[in-house]
């Protein structure tokens, strides 16, 4: 796939890593403003306890990232993103990126079937799709304080952010931090914004997969840019969403979490990257 039409290649030099995750680094460039988001070979699951490489996934994970990002432009969604700029790394503005990894489900699944035991897997939110918000957290940590899980579920309370383990029903416990006065965005009507963009983009993506493939849910991250608007940043590839065939076959990372070999792991990268190509022109 060719860099997006229009980015000037040659006004953005990469200088440094600034930042580096799990599955990508981020680079500052010559230009102030201006970040390269450059994924990498790695696919991980459980947060981080299982890691493997297999060869092109940073390829396909950046042509899906932007194949998405380019068809979303089409719809005036907000994003960071401004356009591909290798194979394996897109340009965006430099974000200050909001502590929170927001879950749009279509069918229950994962962590919801924990909190929500009585419901069973694969029921479908067929009216509206379920918003959820988590803390992003690493290392059990928030704010220097030891937390007792990682990106714990929130549950917004009045005037606060009520913090509870992910994979309990919240009814069977109590939280156990409760963040005052909405922290995060300083403004409590920024999480409403926030889940608007991420359900319109969720039904956005459902559309264009349909119809012989399946959008469960998906992860999204926002950031705040330098216009103190809410934009949707980071990225949207395989790792990011559960997406199924039309025989129930997972398309995404589900099968490399349940041990499925990485050749197959590999082959449904490759698929979905190319599957996208098509989105942009699919508005």
């Amino acid at each position: 796939m060719e860099s997006l039409q229009g980015l000037n290649r040659d006004m953005y030099r990469p200088l440094k890593i600034i930042n580096k995750g799990k599955t990508k680094e981020i680079w500052a460039t010559n230009v102030p403003g201006i970040v390269i988001l450059r994924a990498t070979d790695d696919i991980t699951a459980g947060d981080g306890a299982k890691h493997d490489t297999f060869e092109s996934k940073a390829r396909y994970a950046n042509q899906t990232t932007c194949n998405v990002f380019d068809l979303l432009k089409t719809c005036n969604v907000p994003l960071a993103y401004i356009g591909q700029y290798d194979e394996t790394s897109f340009a965006a503005e430099q974000c200050d990126m909001i502590p929170l990894e927001v879950v749009v489900r279509r069918e229950a699944y994962g962590s919801y079937l924990k909190r929500n035991p009585e419901v069973g897997k694969g029921t479908i939110f067929f009216e509206n799709p379920v918003v959820e918000f988590y803390l992003k957290t690493t290392e059990r940590k928030w704010q220097g304080k030891t937390i007792p899980v990682d990106d714990p579920f929130i549950v917004f309370g009045r005037n606060k952010m009520l913090l509870y383990r992910p994979d309990q029903p919240i009814e069977r416990q109590e939280p156990f931090l409760a963040l005052e006065d909405y922290p995060l965005c300083g403004w409590p009507e920024a999480y409403d914004r926030i889940a608007r963009i991420a359900i319109g983009v969720f039904i956005i993506l459902e559309k264009v997969w349909g119809p012989h493939y399946r959008m469960v849910d998906y992860k999204v991250e926002f950031g705040i840019n330098k216009h103190e608007e809410i934009v949707l940043a980071d990225v949207i590839d395989n790792d990011s969403w559960r997406v199924l065939d039309e025989f129930g076959e997972h398309m995404d990372k589900q099968i490399y979490r349940e041990g499925g070999d990485l050749a197959s792991v590999a082959d449904r990268y490759r698929k979905v990257a190319e599957l996208t190509d098509k989105f942009p022109q699919l508005r």
